[in-house]
């Protein structure tokens, strides 16, 4: 009988320990995929697949000759000399004739080069693009809302 009431009140425990557990990793998992920025010494590494957009105007960086948005892909991890790949992206809409659809669709603006990333002092959680050929400001930008 000792044994019985031994091994329930283990049980006990153990599914308290499991429901604590399973709670943590729901909780933790989530949080941690939020972190798209990470700081590696002088640079940030910004997570491989992340979009980020520019809100703030920059003196000197060219825009598209229409003055659509750009927004750019991060393509590659972070190499031993601290720049990433990015792409830069625009939305632009496309009339269909033959169904009269109008539909949104994401064209390349410059593909594939290389950006350092820094945190942007005067802005908080944004990050700065920097050239590494000539170390100029190219954009400051933040992750991109899921509207955009």
């Amino acid at each position: 009988m000792l044994s019985y009431a031994l091994n329930q009140k283990w049980r006990c425990v153990m599914l308290k320990f499991l429901h604590l557990l399973v709670s943590a990793m729901v909780i933790g998992v989530p949080a941690a995929g939020l972190a798209q920025f990470n700081d590696k010494g002088d640079h940030v590494e910004v997570k491989k697949g992340t979009r980020l957009c520019s809100s703030i105007p920059v003196d000197g960086v060219r825009g598209t000759l229409n003055q659509r948005p750009i927004f750019w892909k991060v393509t590659s991890p972070i190499r031993a000399n601290g720049t990433q790949t990015v792409s830069a992206l625009v939305h632009e809409t496309v009339y269909n004739r033959n169904s009269g659809d109008t539909t949104t669709v994401e064209n390349p603006y410059d593909e594939d080069f290389a950006t350092f990333f820094k945190r942007a002092p005067e802005h908080k959680g944004m990050l700065e693009m920097i050239s590494p050929q000539d170390g100029n400001l190219q954009a400051i930008v933040e992750i991109c809302r899921k509207d955009k």
